[in-house]
């Protein structure tokens, strides 16, 4: 299958340079039932991003119709929920939900995530742990602010 080039979000401006810290923040959905993952993942994406955590889907669901919408979504596959990943997914897809999707998983092997580059523009894979800054420069990679780092692929 041939490559697709990488999807161009809108442009990301840092919140403190339009002087709103909050509301000019792009959120990100964070689906993870782990309170650590979830607190490092907030710490990580601010300033910049605001993070709507939840630990199940069916939390996940209405914050899909939030305005704006979320911009990203992470989904660890590690959560106790993880099964419904592919229904959520799925729902993104009927939805019409444009923006990349972001698997982490803590079976991933780092060497791994980075060779499921080949097959799509919109779904990415991270291992968990990830090193610091790592997921802040993943997110971004992902919306297309910057070009991914050689170990960061798309999937």
């Amino acid at each position: 299958m041939p490559l697709l080039p990488l999807r161009r979000y809108p442009a990301f401006v840092p919140p403190e340079s339009q002087g709103r810290a909050t509301s000019g923040s792009m959120r990100v959905l964070f689906v993870a039932d782990d309170p650590v993952l979830r607190d490092t993942a907030r710490r990580e994406l601010s300033p910049g991003f605001e993070l709507l955590p939840v630990n199940t889907f069916a939390l996940a669901l209405p914050l899909l119709d939030l305005e704006p919408a979320p911009t990203a979504v992470i989904i660890d596959l590690g959560l106790a929920d993880a099964k419904g990943a592919s229904g959520f997914l799925a729902i993104l897809v009927e939805r019409g939900y444009s923006g990349p999707r972001i698997l982490l998983s803590g079976k991933f092997r780092p060497e791994e995530a980075s060779t499921l580059s080949q097959a799509s523009i919109i779904h990415f894979a991270l291992a968990t742990p990830w090193a610091p800054g790592e997921l802040r420069a993943f997110v971004e990679a992902a919306l297309g602010f910057r070009p991914f780092p050689s170990a960061l692929h798309a999937i």
